[in-house]
């Protein structure tokens, strides 16, 4: 009788923390969305540099290419992120943990979506300064 009691006692202990601990933990993940925002805000900063010192874009759904400095660049969709290559080679991974992304004219502008693994939208318009029609 006393060890049942003694298990009850335990057990409420228990179930009343478990609110508090799911609180924290929840907490900590908004605290880290705001990086994934400026993750996006800088891919995008990153994006509209390249593209406004380039020609000769080239947009298919999940691939952009263009030309800069002689060479061909190109930011593509792989695995989980967004990688650049030049001239073929290379992987430098520019944005993470994303399950699909989409590029696609919008008049004589880019513009792209990306859903992250949790869940999360992000767009952007970006205007082409170059003065190239898609």
């Amino acid at each position: 009788m006393v060890e049942s009691l003694f298990v009850l006692m335990i057990f409420i202990s228990m179930a009343a923390l478990f609110p508090l601990i799911y609180g924290t933990v929840y907490r900590m993940e908004e605290q880290l969305a705001p990086e994934r925002r400026t993750e996006w805000e800088l891919f995008i900063l990153q994006l509209r540099k390249e593209l406004y010192m380039s020609h000769s874009l080239n947009i298919t759904d999940e691939q952009i290419t263009f030309i800069q400095e002689g060479e061909v660049v190109s930011i593509e969709k792989y695995k989980e992120g967004i990688r650049r290559r030049v001239g073929g080679r290379g992987h430098e991974i520019i944005l993470q943990e994303v399950s699909s992304v989409q590029f696609y004219p919008c008049g004589s502008s880019l513009c792209t979506r990306a859903v992250f693994k949790n869940g999360e939208k992000e767009r952007a318009h970006l205007h082409l300064f170059a003065g190239e029609a898609i």
